[in-house]
């Protein structure tokens, strides 16, 4: 029996926490006698102790310091604990791996900002030098991990090719594992949106509902979004007659700062632009509850310029809901053909593409039955089944 620690420490949001909902129950059905330690968020402990058995035990560090004393403590007290644990194999899942590990380790590289030119640009662009610097010792962090890991994982090939691009890392080892998708867990909560958040949508057959879900932060680009939607508005009363709500699960106004990102400039250009009534902000959605929201709307937008995979884009999908998306190789990777693509930072053929899609109905249909046959090739038994492939190949070396 081998020991197996998966340190998910950084997993506090997002994809994170998808993650662990999806594996950690799954990892006790292997083949195989691992006992899998799994290290999670203080804050997030009792969310994840329902998946405690025999061959899992979910554990947590009391850490201050913030994301500093996390990264810290990862790099010293994390060896006291591999060795109180007599751990076999380390999985790193946050994209920052063990330095000098003396154990064998797997590193997922999931945060494509580390390697995203348009983000460092952005920064830039904001002014936010500190920020710049933050994340440039970051990304020289994430550079070393990829050198140091035994076997790095990444969600696409795509995401591998562009950190493989970097000067150095031409020759670092990469095995993609796409993420999956449960379909039945997904949907399996019965309970309708809550009425504050179904109050604020208009449901009128005279209105066309777009959907974005995500938090607010720099890299989703939700300006474009929001530049697009007047020129939206006019093409859809144009043709269709039909109005256009925006809908989000976020709250864009004046002082909100989600993880460090300030949402201040989004809101003063939705001031701008007059927009405030056609966009509808429900703030955070109950993962169990998001399958309800997907089906009130008619098209899920994604204008998001960094990613390394994209859930929602394989939730909305899985919920036969046409999808228009940045036109980046990871969102061809995993829409293919189930999905129509704009420029990323151009307005103008956002707002052409979401029109072409809400007045076509041939090409609404289509994307709508692609969906649903796109999504089923994201299956988390199949990842789960491969991560412990991959465990069992670093024991074997």
């Amino acid at each position: 029996m081998a020991n197996v620690l998966l340190n998910a420490l950084a997993s506090t949001a997002g994809g994170g926490i998808t993650y662990l909902r999806n594996v950690l129950p799954r990892l006790n059905g292997d083949n195989n006698d691992n006992h899998y330690f799994v290290l999670v968020p203080t804050e997030h402990l009792d969310d994840y102790a329902g998946f405690a058995n025999e061959r899992v035990s979910i554990e947590t560090a009391v850490i201050g310091g913030g994301i500093i004393g996390r990264l810290i403590w990862e790099q010293t007290g994390l060896r006291n604990y591999i060795k109180s644990r007599k751990i076999d194999v380390l999985i790193s899942l946050g994209n920052f791996a063990l330095l000098a590990s003396s154990t064998p380790q797997i590193l997922f590289s999931r945060n494509d900002l580390y390697f995203s030119n348009y983000f460092e640009k952005d920064l830039r662009a904001r002014g936010l030098y500190l920020m710049l610097i933050n994340h440039r010792l970051k990304s020289r962090l994430a550079r070393s991990s990829i050198k140091q890991a035994d076997i790095n994982i990444s969600p696409t090939k795509a995401f591998a090719n562009r950190i493989r691009s970097r000067h150095g890392l031409q020759d670092c080892r990469f095995e993609t594992l796409h993420f999956g998708f449960d379909s039945q867990l997904f949907t399996a909560n019965d309970e309708p949106l809550p009425a504050a958040q179904l109050a604020k949508l208009n449901l009128s057959e005279n209105c066309s509902r777009l959907l974005y879900v995500s938090h607010y932060n720099y890299f989703r680009n939700f300006e474009t979004l929001i530049r697009a939607l007047p020129i939206l508005k006019k093409k859809i009363e144009k043709e269709l007659g039909k109005a256009v709500q925006l809908v989000l699960t976020t709250d864009i106004r004046r002082g909100a700062v989600y993880g460090g990102y300030d949402a201040t400039d989004a809101a003063e250009l939705i001031d701008r632009l007059d927009l405030r009534e056609e966009i509808a902000m429900l703030g955070d959605v109950p993962y169990d509850k998001l399958h309800r929201l997907y089906r009130l709307c008619d098209l899920f937008v994604c204008s998001s310029y960094s990613e390394s995979f994209g859930h929602p884009l394989v939730e909305a999908m899985a919920m036969g809901l046409p999808v228009v998306a940045t036109n980046t190789d990871v969102h061809r990777e995993v829409c293919g053909d189930a999905a129509v693509y704009f420029d990323i930072f151009d307005e103008h053929e956002l707002a052409a593409q979401c029109a072409r899609v809400l007045t076509d109905h041939e090409l609404s249909q289509r994307l709508k039955a692609r969906g649903p046959e796109r999504s089923r090739l994201f299956s988390w038994d199949q990842h789960t089944v491969g991560l412990v492939s991959l465990i069992e190949r670093v024991l074997s070396n």
